[in-house]
């Protein structure tokens, strides 16, 4: 992420991928309060690999001492300084230049460190998950849900979230980019996913394993994969009995529950952990590319599959 630091008040401002400067307050992203500095004065804009910064104003935009020219391009390079305006020489200097990326901004606490987003978020932590955050690239938005009451819900920026009593900020820097690609990226396809669960007999051991355009990726054995593998159970019996194929293995969270020896609460983190898993392998998949979700319900997204118990192979799709 990019940031500038305000040479005055050592405040930051992280820049979005299109960061506009200027007078007009709901038509910038940051407000330059002075009469000289024009409605829509300058951009900060990423064109990677790069940084570039255009003068759109009639007054001028200084970079490092020297005036820019109009309407023109300026490469930008770490610790540079920028001026807006000559009557009040405030001095902004650009501390990073990394690419944009999405963040969650402390409110009201200065102390506290941007937490740069990836695609899937444990928060606070990832043993005691309170809050989910995770991107999905399909809808191209970041979704938030709270582990407690399940209620799942779009962020969309600037929408604040709380965290254990702190209130975080979401920032999205990557907004342009993301809304270039929306339509010239076809949904992701699992047709040409092959999931291959291995069970010990005793089905205390659940091995997972991917194959995707002839490569096969191992996701080890983990706790999680054996609700993978049971909700695969549930799809392929309701397979077997001629079920319509848009209610085939919906089950409720509840029975999951039940079936699992688990409360709803650890279903819910157990479902989180096998996609986050999941989409870090694959990060032009949507989470419901493993795990579909809706209204108290779960089912295995995938189409084909198969399951091992021993050396023998229990089930296929």
């Amino acid at each position: 992420m990019a940031v500038l630091i305000c040479k005055d008040s050592g405040k930051s401002i992280y820049l979005r991928d299109f960061h506009r400067f200027g007078r007009l307050a709901h038509s910038v992203d940051t407000l330059l309060n002075y009469p000289e500095v024009t409605r829509i004065h300058a951009v900060i804009e990423w064109v990677g690999p790069h940084w570039y910064i255009r003068d759109l104003s009639k007054n001028g935009v200084w970079l490092n001492g020297k005036k820019l020219e109009k309407q023109t391009k300026s490469l930008l390079s770490l610790h540079d300084y920028i001026s807006f305006s000559e009557v009040n020489n405030v001095a902004y200097q650009l501390v990073s230049i990394e690419p944009p990326k999405d963040l969650l901004l402390p409110v009201s606490n200065d102390s506290l460190d941007a937490i740069e987003l990836e695609r899937y978020h444990f928060l606070p932590n990832n043993q005691d998950p309170k809050i989910i955050v995770y991107f999905d690239p399909n809808k191209y938005t970041w979704c938030y849900e709270n582990t407690d009451d399940h209620q799942l819900m779009a962020l969309e920026d600037s929408d604040i979230i709380t965290i254990d009593d702190q209130q975080w900020q979401l920032f999205k820097a990557e907004m342009t980019s993301q809304e270039n690609t929306i339509d010239l990226s076809p949904p992701a396809s699992t047709d040409d996913i092959e999931f291959i669960f291995s069970l010990s007999l005793d089905e205390e051991q659940t091995e997972l394993k991917v194959k995707h355009n002839d490569e096969l990726q191992d996701f080890d054995v983990r706790s999680h994969h054996y609700l993978t593998v049971l909700l695969a159970r549930y799809k392929l019996a309701d397979i077997k009995n001629h079920f319509a194929p848009e209610v085939q293995g919906w089950v409720q969270v509840k029975k999951l529950a039940r079936d699992l020896g688990i409360n709803e609460c650890h279903v819910n983190i157990q479902i989180h952990r096998a996609r986050k898993q999941f989409i870090e392998s694959f990060n032009f998949m949507s989470a419901d590319t493993l795990i579909e979700r809706k209204r108290g319900k779960v089912r295995f997204g995938g189409e084909h599959y198969v399951i091992y118990k021993g050396q023998a192979c229990e089930s296929t799709e």
